[in-house]
């Protein structure tokens, strides 16, 4: 073994380890794991280092600093930005450009999350890549263009990444499982129910064959089949999917997380529906009050939950609260979605009614 290569079986391993401690939540261990990593990536050369910064990334958005977690994201893009002669190259670059357009999206940033997939695309043509980060980079493109409202864009990009991911994988892969639940989700947007409840449920049969009926990843699948099945007239089920998904996440997550927040915003529509407001009254503002610490008071988020949580008060006649609900989810989605976004139309409509 040759001095070089001591040193880049060491950052592997450390990085290894890293990835871990993370799978494990354990923070610090990560964060101690990654800064020995970093001492020693310069001499394993610019893949390891790129690398480093890539997985110090990932650190970084554990504990909560997304400004540093951007930066490392950056740092590995650039790093590899040189080295897409190489395949190990290209995969890295593609994998760093598709965390930071996550994180982008994830701060209700579109139009920057989008530009970094597109340019991640289009520095990659014709270099060797692999099926799955290409995949991976279509797959977030389809996410960010549905949170837009560039819904025909999402649908797209969802189409490539099925056609890679199913050229690659068997059936019953996890990775599809996810892409799955996105063209779900994705079909709910567009108000085409019947269409997004086959892939939404077979990501509840693959993941939970895989991972068993109490993973957080297949309640994160149930509780997106509900809305679906509400729309349908499946109230019932609908309500035991959220409720069942809801006390997972409060075990796993504990009580303050976003998919706790959503779950509870959905149930609260369907309770709504029962008639029982002071339950939805009661599970909307929670889930605003999780959303607002989770994401800041000013993330497009919070948009649709407001706008639900008005319609709630108008039904109880109180339109000021109602109205001022729905002005300050408009303003939360004027400059962030499409003009034609189906929830910022549903506020302008509703507002335009207080109004006559």
């Amino acid at each position: 073994m040759t001095l070089m290569d001591e040193p880049s079986q060491q950052v592997q391993e450390l990085l290894e380890q890293c990835l871990q401690a993370l799978d494990s939540r354990d923070d610090f261990s990560a964060r101690d794991l990654i800064q020995r990593a970093e001492a020693i990536a310069a001499t394993a050369g610019p893949l390891a280092v790129a690398n480093t910064a890539l997985i110090s990334g990932m650190v970084e958005q554990s504990v909560g600093d997304t400004a540093a977690a951007s930066r490392r994201f950056q740092e590995a893009a650039a790093h590899t930005r040189h080295q897409l002669a190489d395949p190990d190259g290209v995969c890295l670059y593609l994998e760093a450009c598709t965390l930071l357009g996550a994180l982008h999206r994830s701060q209700g940033q579109y139009d920057q999350a989008e530009r970094v997939l597109h340019s991640a695309l289009t520095h990659t043509e014709g270099a060797p890549a692999y099926p799955l980060d290409l995949a991976a980079v279509y797959n977030e493109l389809g996410v960010a263009g549905k949170y837009a409202g560039r819904f025909d864009q999402a649908a797209h990009s969802y189409r490539q990444a099925l056609a890679l991911l199913q050229a690659t994988l068997s059936p019953d892969d996890l990775r599809l499982a996810t892409l799955y639940h996105n063209l779900g989700g994705l079909a709910y947007a567009r108000g085409d129910y019947k269409a997004a409840e086959k892939p939404a449920r077979l990501a509840v049969a693959i993941r939970e064959e895989s991972l068993g009926p109490s993973h957080p990843d297949v309640a994160a699948d149930r509780a997106a089949l509900a809305p679906i099945l509400f729309e349908l007239g499946q109230t019932d089920e609908a309500e035991h999917l959220l409720r069942e998904a809801l006390a997972v996440f409060e075990d796993f997550y504990g009580p303050e997380h976003y998919e706790t927040a959503i779950t509870l915003s959905n149930l609260a529509a369907i309770v709504q529906d029962r008639d029982d407001t002071t339950e939805a009254e009661t599970c909307y503002q929670r889930a605003v009050a999780i959303l607002e610490t989770v994401l800041g008071p000013r993330h497009p988020d919070l948009a649709p939950v407001l706008h639900n949580l008005a319609h709630l008060r108008r039904r109880r006649n109180d339109h000021d609260s109602a109205h001022a609900l729905n002005e300050r989810a408009r303003a939360l989605l004027q400059d962030a979605v499409q003009p034609g976004h189906p929830t910022l139309t549903a506020i302008n409509d509703a507002m335009a009614e207080k109004q006559t």
